[in-house]
């Protein structure tokens, strides 16, 4: 078995992520190579096997690896251009960064939701209900939805009507769309977490269809509480 150099210190799954990057691009292991077994990976870097997991789903991402049921983890075939390109634009997100952002979003949504329930129109309604749509469909595929999150919510800031609400959705789009992707990455590792995530986007439209501003903004609150919960655990 190839062996890699066990870290100095415990370490970030950022820093794992990076680090296994490297050693797979620079041809420790090739496409197609099977990588230890993720009790092994920590063993050998001196790190937990959550730490390994969370990177290795990093490197999934990014195009570097493929996951394999029964089967174990496997060095993707990869184009060195294109993987450089989805290194650059994926950035690693820290939980840090999500509950920074979090605590930002509670302030904001919250009074964009009550607006939102004021002065929403038909149009309004319509729009957000597409995105709950994309919503459905991507958990009835399996698959993260964090797009369509993102199209709720933003969505939901238009229905506001102001313009600099709008605009400040806007500012934090590029954070918030990685941070959205990380967090339904670590959420939906609990099998109940995504149709709770649904139900709670039901019921932010639900009340802002019926034009209900303090239920609407108890619900965004539910929901971004419940997503900060289950980010610090």
């Amino acid at each position: 078995m190839k062996a890699f150099s066990k870290l100095k210190t415990k370490k970030t799954y950022e820093e794992v992520a990076d680090y296994l990057k490297e050693q797979i691009l620079q041809g420790t292991y090739q496409p197609g190579d099977r990588l230890p077994s993720l009790r092994e990976l920590g063993n050998m870097l001196g790190v937990g096997q959550s730490t390994v997991r969370e990177a290795i789903s990093a490197l999934k991402t990014m195009g570097l690896v493929t996951i394999r049921q029964g089967e174990g983890t496997f060095v993707a075939q990869y184009e060195a251009e294109e993987i450089l390109a989805a290194i650059e634009s994926a950035q690693l997100v820290t939980k840090k960064d999500i509950c920074d952002l979090l605590e930002v979003r509670k302030i904001v949504e919250k009074g964009i939701v009550g607006l939102a329930a004021k002065k929403r129109t038909e149009e309004d309604l319509k729009k957000i209900q597409d995105a709950l749509d994309e919503m459905k469909k991507a958990l009835e595929n399996n698959e993260l939805g964090d797009q369509a999150d993102w199209k709720f919510h933003y969505a939901v800031a238009c229905a506001s009507h102001n313009p600099i609400l709008e605009s400040m959705m806007l500012s934090i789009s590029e954070i918030m769309e990685k941070t959205l992707k990380a967090s339904r990455k670590k959420l939906y590792q609990s099998k109940d977490n995504p149709q709770r995530l649904y139900r709670e986007h039901v019921d932010i439209f639900k009340a802002i269809q019926n034009g209900n501003p303090i239920k609407a903004e108890e619900a965004m609150l539910y929901h971004l509480i419940g997503v900060e919960k289950e980010m610090v655990k």
